[in-house]
């Protein structure tokens, strides 16, 4: 089971809505966007390669495929983001992007920043990064 996903919305910025149906079942903290028949599926890259989908926002709890889901939008929010485990260790001030399965990744020149890094690698919910949505 994943840790507290929201930490703190800080009021008005922050929505939990249910978006719509899971395309794939997905763990709370990934980054979510919508495909061309309104499924939530993992953040990844759109059809033309190197084209990186915008995110919608970050599941709230884990999803099952088929089920509704509930996804925290907006910006200047707080949440726990589920980390890429193939990428480099992540420390507090990293930008941040997406990988092809909606998980958080260490920014490259290329990549389009979603959050910044709040604490390092989260040492008791191994693989989560507390992280500020932009």
């Amino acid at each position: 089971m994943a840790p507290n996903i929201l930490v703190n919305d800080g009021g008005a910025p922050a929505r939990i809505q249910k978006l719509g149906l899971a395309a794939e079942t997905m763990d709370a903290g990934t980054m979510v966007t919508i495909n061309s028949v309104g499924k939530l599926l993992a953040s990844g890259l759109d059809a033309l390669p190197g084209v990186e989908l915008q995110i919608l926002g970050v599941l709230f709890v884990d999803a099952v495929s088929g089920e509704p889901c509930s996804v925290i939008t907006g910006s200047g929010i707080q949440v726990m983001l589920k980390v890429d485990g193939a990428s480099a260790t992540v420390a507090a001030g990293h930008g941040l992007s997406h990988s092809a399965t909606g998980l958080a990744t260490i920014c490259t020149s290329s990549d389009m920043r979603v959050a910044i890094a709040l604490e390092a690698e989260d040492a008791t919910n191994t693989g989560y990064v507390k992280a500020l949505l932009i």
